[in-house]
């Protein structure tokens, strides 16, 4: 028998749940996706701290890699080939969650005097909730918890995996290319240069952190597909026996 992780049934039932709910707006609204971040409906009037492709660059830094690199190599290590077909069904059917994360980030938010906004998970649940007509502080509970268990998330997701994945692939690097050899001390100096360079870029706020990612990411993005089709193209023989190796 193979036990299903609770968070796992959540997410299938609650993506499938939300898909049904905006019948198939993922699909549906794929068009309009990419016409809202190709600046389409952009209006410098409009109230925001960045614009939406900086929002999409802002989230894909925290994606690309992490996710569908990583976290794909590490799901198929354990899992075998047919972890990319439940990825992909997963997928597929999160995206309606995923707008509809978004869309309650946006109609619940706070707007400071000076223009600056506040929001997320931790505020719409808050005001969602107590707008429902839960009492104030139990919707402020909600929000509460969720910030802490976000910040728990982000130590282990956020921070020490890809910390732990650079300073691998360097050293590994360093050491068949170049036959350069490490005491164990490097690792700690390699995380504090880390450390530094993403304070500089964080500490500034969103604004600062949309003004890089909008720079890096797309660079980013293209060598991650380019390297991509030529692993593909390389190995083009073998890709029938992998695809059936995903789906039986």
């Amino acid at each position: 028998s193979v036990g299903v992780p609770l968070i796992v049934l959540v997410l299938v039932f609650g993506a499938l749940f939300f898909t049904v709910y905006h019948r198939f707006l993922n699909i549906r609204g794929f068009k309009h996706a990419i016409d809202v971040t190709r600046g389409k409906y952009d209006n410098p009037d409009d109230p925001g701290e960045i614009s939406h492709f900086q929002a999409l660059t802002s989230a894909l830094s925290a994606t690309v890699g992490l996710g569908n690199i990583a976290g794909v190599a590490v799901a198929v290590a354990t899992g075998g080939p047919g972890a990319v077909f439940w990825m992909i069904v997963l997928g597929l059917f999160g995206m309606s969650s995923k707008f509809h994360e978004c869309t309650l980030a946006q109609i619940y938010r706070k707007v400071d005097d000076d223009g600056t906004i506040h929001g997320g998970p931790m505020y719409y649940l808050e005001m969602g909730l107590k707008e429902r007509g839960l009492p104030a502080f139990v919707a402020k509970a909600f929000g509460v918890v969720f910030a802490l268990f976000c910040i728990g998330g982000s130590f282990g997701g956020g921070n020490m995996f890809q910390a732990n994945q650079a300073w691998g692939i360097t050293k590994t690097t360093l050491e068949s290319r170049f036959g350069m050899t490490f005491d164990g001390n490097e690792s700690f100096v390699f995380g504090i240069m880390m450390a530094v360079l993403v304070g500089l870029v964080i500490i500034g706020g969103i604004k600062r952190i949309g003004s890089v990612t909008e720079k890096i990411i797309p660079i980013m993005c293209g060598v991650y597909v380019i390297a991509s089709l030529v692993i593909l193209g390389a190995n083009a023989a073998e890709l029938p026996a992998a695809f059936g190796l995903i789906f039986s």
